[in-house]
Formats: structure tokens, sequence, C-alpha cells
């Protein structure tokens, strides 16, 4: 496991952005045609191509400085998702207590977490959920039963774990929770730069994907 830093890349980018949600599954064919599919693993893997244009001086300072810092695709860093950076079924709204269920891990230990597609029906193994490793500072709201707890949480930033004291008894109480996040990514591409003028300068094509492990 590579070394994180817990700071975000800018993204200040032009239109034209693209990103991706994507499953690893391992697809066999037979000679006659039938197919053997295995999911590796049950999470969304997000993968952006990110293109900069801005000043001289503000690329260096908030993109290729961190760029240096990390090693290239060596260590990690967060991403705000402008279109899914909250706990809420739309990916924007505020989040609150009651947006998600945790995960158990422990005595008085749970992880945030982030179901996806909840319209429609689910498969036999069930909806796929994004675990918040990034959640952001002062931002997490979590409840017990239903009501909000508002003493004795303590919020892991950098592993996005929830202690809760004293601890809930388990599996009879339900711990819910919300809160905004950033993506763990690195970034899978060399940046390379394009001068538009003297002091503009361009950057095409950056490939950045999440981090299932940061």
């Amino acid at each position: 496991m590579a070394e994180f830093i817990e700071e975000r890349l800018s993204m200040d980018v032009r239109m034209g952005a693209t990103y991706a949600d994507d499953y690893r599954v391992e697809i066999t064919q037979t000679a006659g045609g039938a197919e053997y599919r295995k999911l590796t693993h049950p999470y969304p893997m997000r993968s952006f191509t990110i293109n900069f244009t801005m000043l001289r001086s503000d690329l260096a300072s908030r993109v290729l400085s961190l760029y240096h810092r990390v090693f290239g695709k060596y260590a990690g860093f967060r991403v705000k998702f402008e279109d899914d950076f909250t706990t809420a079924a739309d990916g924007r709204s505020a989040p609150t207590k009651d947006d998600q269920t945790l995960t158990y891990i422990s005595s008085g230990v749970y992880q945030l977490r982030k179901v996806y597609g909840l319209a429609g029906a689910a498969i036999g193994i069930g909806r796929p959920a994004r675990t918040i490793y990034k959640p952001v500072t002062g931002t997490t709201l979590i409840a017990k039963n239903g009501t909000l707890v508002s003493s004795g949480v303590t919020v892991d930033t950098t592993t996005g774990r929830v202690t809760i004291s004293p601890p809930p008894s388990y599996p009879a109480d339900t711990i819910t929770g919300g809160c905004e996040f950033d993506i763990p990514c690195r970034f899978n591409s060399s940046i390379e730069i394009a001068a538009v003028s003297n002091v503009v300068r361009d950057c095409g094509s950056v490939e950045v994907i999440e981090l299932l492990s940061p």
C-alpha cells in the first residue's frame, strides 16, 4: 500500500472533462457462445480524464506541485467530484443523518459508505456500495435508530471510520449517517504541458483513477 497525501487535486478544468464508473468483471466465452462472468469486486471504481487550462503560475502551484510530491502514479490524494460528493441519493444535496446505513466493524466502530443504484430491482448479490475513506471534516452526521447522536462520536477523516462511545448494541441498534466526501485517487498518466500563450498553459487528457483501498 503506497502513501497518501491528505489534500485535494485542484479541479479547475475546462469543458470536455470526462469520468466513468467501472466494475471489474472477468468474462470467459465458450466455443458455443455462452459467457461465464465473475465479478472481481462489487465496488464502483471511478476514473477521470481531466483537461487543465490555467495560468502558468497556477498550474505550477496547484497541479504540478502535487504531481511531483506524489511521485506521479505512486501516491494518492483527494479529489472532490462535483457530481457526487455527498451521501445523498443525488450526490449533491446536503447530507443527513439518515442517508446511509453504516457497516459494523467492531464494538462501537462503523465504516461510512454510500450505496448506489437505489432505483429499481437489485440482483441477488445486492447493490454496489462505495466505501467512504475520506469524509470531509465537520460534515458527518450520525444517528442511532433514527435519533441524532450529538456526543461521543469521533470521525477519522483519513479512514472514514466512526467510533461511538458508549458503543451501541450490535445488531440490535441501527447506525446511519451522512457526510460530504472526497474520492481517494492517484494519477494514472503523466502530465503533458502545451503553451497556449506566454502565460497560459494547457494539459490535456490527464488520467486520474480511484483507489479502492487507499
